[in-house]
């Protein structure tokens, strides 16, 4: 930049892949990003930079964690079973109406949250929500639900890569670096061939970024169950949390559903 009068310069990753730009007023802005959290509050989960950002607000559902601000802002947890309930219900508080569209999606996001309001994590709240967003959307929640399902389920032609990181979150517990995976599904015999692959992904990622323990919850929408795929030197924090014997690399789990409140709460309890 300093030999050469360009308006800018590419930026490339570890292969050479291009991945932006950037220009010399990029260097010397002092300009900071403005952010709002949505759907989560711990920085491991955050997107890169976040510490150098400023935060305007957070708005989620889950444990309230290591986000460090250097002045007052609006936050927004409540015991919920999705964020988009909570967003819902800011237009309603506002008096605005949300577009047909809008409302489809909120709808269909808490659906999805609480597996169609079977979920522990379900609350009256976000029934009556998700009601209120369907009429004005115009859906059947049975009909729309199970099309929802059936469709977001589905996980021919992915690779084993695509369908860990469907829904995957890092978490430090203690001195722990765990990192727990969610996959829905109404067929989980469709799984079967897929999991030696995804243990071996799974051990793999473990080793090059350090994670103490790796999850992959196999959630059996049907049968209100999980597999939990598992590898890691601290995987007895599984036998301990859930009171289970392990196999090599897996353990049913009845009626475990919900990674936010029924598997990092007894986690971080055995963490303690």
């Amino acid at each position: 930049m300093l030999q050469t009068r360009f308006r800018s310069y590419p930026v490339v990753d570890d292969n050479n892949k291009f991945i932006g730009t950037i220009s010399r007023y990029h260097l010397i802005s002092q300009k900071k990003k403005k952010v709002i959290l949505m759907d989560h509050n711990e920085r491991a989960q955050s997107v890169h930079g976040i510490d150098e950002a400023e935060l305007l607000e957070i708005i989620d559902h889950h444990r309230i964690a290591d986000i460090q601000t250097g002045k007052p802002i609006y936050f927004r947890n409540e015991i919920v079973g999705s964020t988009s309930t909570i967003v819902a219900n800011i237009y309603f508080e506002n008096g605005i109406r949300p577009s047909k569209q809008i409302a489809g999606i909120l709808c269909a996001a808490i659906l999805s949250d609480t597996l169609k309001f079977k979920s522990p994590t379900c609350t009256y709240i976000d029934k009556m929500t998700a009601e209120k967003l369907a009429e004005i959307a115009g859906i059947d929640i049975e009909k729309f639900a199970d099309e929802m399902f059936k469709a977001g389920t589905s996980l021919s032609g992915k690779t084993p890569e695509e369908i860990f990181y469907q829904d995957f979150k890092e978490f430090t517990l203690g001195k722990y670096k765990i990192g727990v995976g969610q996959v829905n599904t109404m067929d989980t015999d469709a799984l079967k061939d897929l999991k030696k692959d995804l243990i071996s992904f799974m051990d793999n990622l473990c080793k090059a970024k350090n994670y103490n323990l790796i999850m992959l919850l196999l959630t059996d929408i049907i049968k209100e169950g999980s597999e939990a795929l598992f590898v890691g030197e601290d995987k007895e924090l599984i036998s301990k949390a859930f009171n289970v014997q392990l196999g090599e690399n897996s353990v049913y789990l009845p009626g475990v559903v919900s990674r936010k409140k029924q598997v990092i709460p007894p986690l971080s309890a055995v963490v303690e």
